[in-house]
């Protein structure tokens, strides 16, 4: 029996995400046989302030990575948003599993089915220039407050009161079981999410073309192509975590349409386009669609947000 060592965050949502990778590997032959190695990252250390504010690249995905490099793992699972669009050398995405839910959920402490229907002034917690940009877009009266921690936890400080309403990935919220907890599904083309948001990306060492073979077998193509298509579009303008950025992907037999929006902190200045073209000429019009963003007001937003 062969033994996979497959790494990744020690959370509860990330031990859940590793899981669903070594079912899907166990699945493919009964002579497998998967061990988890448990990484406490940066991110997860620190959760004192908005993420912007951090030194936030591979916040939540460098010390997994080290993990493979250094042997104590053969696998790495991570949530392919917190990835650099840069691969570190000696690594490779081998498989992307089938996409979870992109879209974003509005979880409140009324009833309301939309962030439109947020009584005046309500404080929303999250620590995303995404989510902050679009959420001012849409409700400039409404005040965003640092929100970090698990997502049990996000949801215990509405249910106590400390915020009026989160928003979360509604990715998350599915895989641990707390889809009930959602007051509204915010859809992607308008609230549009992270590039590669629910979707996992696993990882392994470049020279290991044995398990690169093995594991390509649970990657799932259309779900591959949409996130490389959204991650061309967050390369191609420079950005990371402390960019206010949602690009979403969707493909329709043969055609791909991509919806992306660039937005300053207050929601008063964004730039937001889409194209619908060929699966073959995706990367190439998400990087023209980059261009775009960046040419018609995104730059300037990006500059004063970098100020």
């Amino acid at each position: 029996m062969k033994s996979i060592r497959i790494a990744g965050r020690a959370s509860k949502l990330a031990l859940i995400q590793t899981d669903i990778v070594r079912r899907l590997l166990e699945g493919l032959s009964s002579d497998i046989d998967c061990s988890v190695v448990r990484i406490t990252t940066k991110g997860d250390r620190d959760k004192s302030d908005f993420l912007y504010q951090a030194e936030s690249r591979g916040l939540f995905t460098s010390e997994v990575e080290n993990a493979l490099l250094d042997g104590r793992a053969d696998i790495a699972v991570h949530s392919l948003k917190d990835l650099p669009t840069l691969p570190r050398d000696g690594l490779i995405i081998a498989a992307v599993p089938k996409r979870e839910s992109a879209a974003d959920a509005l979880v409140a402490k009324d009833k309301v089915t939309s962030i439109e229907q947020l009584p005046a002034g309500s404080k929303v917690g999250t620590s995303s220039l995404r989510r902050i940009a679009q959420v001012k877009l849409k409700r400039s009266d409404i005040e965003c407050v640092p929100l970090r921690g698990n997502v049990e936890t996000r949801i215990r400080k509405v249910a106590e009161g400390q915020v009026d309403a989160i928003v979360i990935a509604c990715a998350g919220l599915n895989r641990l079981g707390l889809a009930d907890k959602i007051s509204a599904v915010l859809p992607p083309e308008e609230f549009i999410p992270a590039p590669a948001q629910g979707a996992l990306a696993v990882q392994i060492r470049s020279d290991d073309k044995e398990l690169a073979e093995f594991v390509r077998q649970i990657d799932d193509e259309n779900s591959r192509i949409a996130v490389e298509t959204e991650r061309c579009v967050l390369e191609a303008i420079h950005g990371g975590c402390s960019v206010p950025l949602g690009v979403y992907s969707q493909i329709d037999g043969d055609a791909i349409t991509i919806d992306a929006i660039l937005c300053d902190l207050d929601g008063e200045n964004y730039v937001k386009r889409s194209v619908t073209s060929s699966i073959a000429e995706a990367q190439k019009n998400a990087r023209e669609l980059a261009q775009e963003l960046l040419d018609n007001g995104g730059r300037q937003i990006l500059d004063h947000i970098r100020i």
